[in-house]
């Protein structure tokens, strides 16, 4: 099945402390768009947690044998809400930016790289499985990692936006304290390289994680990149979304 490209529900900024926010959503692929820059989304509200209350004990009625093994019987588990919020901790650290959510940890690094006579930009994540459980990636023909976002050209007030159309499917497994590493560069072959004084902002999502193929969703607010060419090799910043917010 073909996506085709969405808005991202994204807001982006930095902290050098650890940060929370929320991503997931439906079943369905990413958004994809690119929002104008400075833009911000509001980010979807953490799903409350609170239990209700225990209700006064009651007097109980009698119970036949066909009752007893009835209630004996195991409870089958309810379906999972596809729609839940999950909990999502970013922190910055010198090499880039480490992610947790749905019991992985992601550490994320970007760099400038030479693309013909210009610029672009390398992401390398590898990822744990912090909960010792097993957990899939989408990974359609570009990877697991979804790209938008917008460049600024020097001398031109309007944005160049782009986005990801996922194309094929795929999977790609986490286990345990076993590293899965993945890269993806921008621009995509034949895309236009940065030139001195072009500014890139880059916002990056997973396709869809979970703890196996029907259970996978989107990770939208995955990290967010930004660089500006300038004189000599350009840096490369990945931080949290700005809509993350400082415990």
């Amino acid at each position: 099945m073909r996506i085709r490209s969405l808005v991202w529900l994204l807001g982006w900024g930095c902290s050098c402390a650890a940060i929370s926010g929320c991503a997931g959503g439906a079943s369905a692929a990413p958004p994809v768009g690119a929002p104008a820059a400075n833009s911000a989304a509001p980010a979807p509200e953490l799903a409350s947690s609170a239990a209700a209350a225990p209700s006064a004990a009651a007097p109980q009625p009698a119970h036949s044998a066909a009752a007893d093994d009835a209630e004996a019987a195991p409870a089958k588990p309810k379906d999972e809400d596809p729609n839940r919020t999950r909990e999502v901790t970013y922190v910055v650290v010198p090499e880039g930016l480490k992610v947790t959510v749905a019991g992985v940890k992601f550490a994320v690094s970007a760099s400038a790289v030479q693309v013909g006579a210009g610029w672009g930009v390398k992401l390398a994540v590898v990822a744990t499985a912090e909960d010792g459980k097993p957990h899939s990636l989408s990974s359609p023909k570009a990877g697991p990692l979804a790209f938008a976002g917008s460049v600024t050209r020097k001398g031109k007030s309007e944005l160049e936006a782009f986005g990801d159309e996922r194309g094929g499917e795929g999977e790609q497994s986490i286990f345990g304290d076993d590293p899965t590493k993945f890269t993806r560069t921008w621009p995509a072959k034949g895309a236009r390289a940065l030139g001195a004084g072009d500014a890139l902002d880059l916002q990056v999502a997973l396709w869809g994680l979970g703890a196996d193929t029907d259970s996978r969703r989107p990770v939208k607010k995955f990290c967010h990149v930004r660089m500006e060419v300038g004189k000599g090799k350009p840096r490369a910043i990945v931080e949290p979304p700005a809509s993350a917010s400082a415990k």
